[in-house]
C-alpha cells in the first residue's frame, strides 16, 4: 500500500482535504436529511431543540455538491474515458450487488430495475450529472479560452443573477423555479464550472482562509436565521435555502473553497484517501446503505447535542468503512477492468 501511497505525494493537499470535507458533508447531510427526517414544530421556538440544530448542521453541509464542481472547474477536466468508465465499473458492480440482494434477501424485483442502468436511470444523480459535464468540459473550456476576462465575468455574473438570484427570489415568495431541479442538473454544474474556470484564470479579492472561513460560518448561520424567522411566519419549515441553487449555498461553496485555496501543505495519506470519495458517495447513498445506516447508528433516536454525531462522528466512519471496501473491489477487479480498457482501446485505437 505504500507505494500506492507514494503516488499520491505530488498533489496539493489542500484541495484532497477539501474533497474529503465535501464528502463528509455529502454523508452527514444524508444521515441528517434520509435518516433522522426531524420535521418542524410549530408550537416550539425555532421548530424545536432537534429541528433548530439539525438545520444548522445540514445548512453546513449542503455546500458539499458546489465545491466539488468549482473544484473540478478550478484545475479544468480533460476528458478520459479511461476515468469515466473506471468510475462506472465502480458503479455498476455495487448498483448490481444491490440487484442481487433486492432480488434474493428482499424479494423486490420492480425496485433493484433502476439499478441494473444506474447512470441511465439517474440513480446515483451526481454521477450521471457528472458524466455529461465531462462531456460538455471540452467546449467549456474552448467557450473560456475564447472569452476575454470582461467577457467572463460578464457571462458568470450574468448566470449567476438568472439561475441564483432569481431561484432564491422565486423561493422566498413560492413562486415557479424558471429550473425546477433545485440545482441537481447539468445548468447549475456547467455555471460552477465556469466559476471555477474564473477563480482559476483571474481570482477574486485576496484574503486570508481565516477570513473566509469566517464569511463561510457566517453566512450558515445567516441562511439558518433567514429560514427560521421566515418557517416563524409561515409556521411550517421554510428550507429552501438549503438547495444548491440559491445564493447563500453558491456563495458559500466560492467561500470554502478559496478558504482551503489558500492553504499549501502536502500529505500523501490525504491524497491517498481522497481517491475514494465518489466510491463513498456511491456505497453508502442507495437503497440499501442509507436504510442501514439509519438502522445501525440509530439515527432516529438521536436527540438534543447528540445530533452532533450525525456530522461530527459517524461520516468518518463511514468513510474509512466504504474506503476498505472500494480498496476490496479494486483489487478484485481491477486487473479485469484494466483488460476491458485494454480491449477498448485496442480495438477503437483510442490512446
Amino acid at each position: 500500500m505504500v507505494g500506492i501511497i507514494n503516488k499520491y505525494n505530488k498533489r496539493n493537499s489542500s484541495y484532497e482535504l477539501l474533497r474529503i470535507l465535501c464528502m463528509l458533508f455529502v454523508v452527514g447531510g444524508h444521515l441528517i436529511g434520509k435518516g433522522m427526517q426531524i420535521t418542524y414544530d410549530n408550537t416550539l421556538l425555532g421548530g424545536g431543540e432537534d429541528y433548530t440544530l439539525s438545520r444548522l448542521l445540514y445548512s453546513f453541509c449542503t455546500v458539499a455538491v458546489s465545491t466539488f464542481i468549482l473544484i473540478s472547474g478550478y484545475f479544468g477536466i480533460n476528458f478520459n474515458w479511461r476515468k469515466i468508465l473506471k468510475i462506472w465499473f465502480s458503479v455498476l458492480f455495487f448498483s448490481w450487488v444491490i440487484v442481487i440482494y433486492k432480488i434474493i434477501g428482499q424479494n423486490d424485483i420492480k425496485g433493484c430495475l433502476p439499478y441494473f442502468l444506474p447512470i441511465i436511470s439517474n440513480e446515483f444523480w451526481f454521477i450521471s450529472c457528472y458524466f455529461i459535464l465531462c462531456g460538455l468540459s471540452p467546449l467549456l473550456n474552448k467557450l473560456v479560452d475564447s472569452l476575454s476576462k470582461r467577457q467572463l465575468k460578464q457571462l458568470v455574473l450574468l448566470n449567476c443573477v438568472v439561475f441564483y438570484g432569481w431561484a432564491t427570489f422565486n423561493y422566498i415568495f413560492n413562486f415557479r423555479q424558471f429550473v425546477p431541479d433545485f440545482g441537481g442538473g447539468i445548468i447549475n454544474f456547467a455555471i460552477l464550472y465556469l466559476i471555477g474556470r474564473y477563480i482559476k484564470l483571474y481570482g477574486l479579492v485576496n484574503r486570508s482562509s481565516f477570513f473566509w472561513t469566517c464569511a463561510f460560518i457566517g453566512n450558515t448561520f445567516l441562511m439558518v436565521l433567514l429560514e427560521l424567522l421566515y418557517s416563524y411566519i409561515l409556521h411550517f419549515g421554510f428550507t429552501s435555502f438549503e438547495n444548491i441553487n440559491s445564493v447563500f449555498v453558491v456563495a458559500n461553496a466560492i467561500f470554502l473553497f478559496l478558504a482551503f485555496k489558500n492553504l499549501h501543505f502536502h500529505s500523501r495519506y490525504i491524497n491517498y484517501l481522497a481517491v475514494y470519495c465518489l466510491a463513498v458517495y456511491i456505497i453508502h447513498f442507495n437503497d440499501v446503505g442509507m436504510p442501514f445506516l439509519t438502522d445501525f447508528f440509530g439515527l432516529k433516536n438521536l436527540h438534543g447535542i447528540s445530533i452532533l454525531w450525525s456530522v461530527l462522528f459517524i461520516p468518518p466512519i463511514v468513510y474509512l468503512v466504504c474506503v476498505i471496501i472500494e480498496f476490496i473491489r479494486r483489487t478484485l477487479c481491477g486487473r479485469i477492468e484494466n483488460y476491458i480498457l485494454d480491449a477498448i482501446a485496442q480495438r477503437w485505437k483510442l490512446n
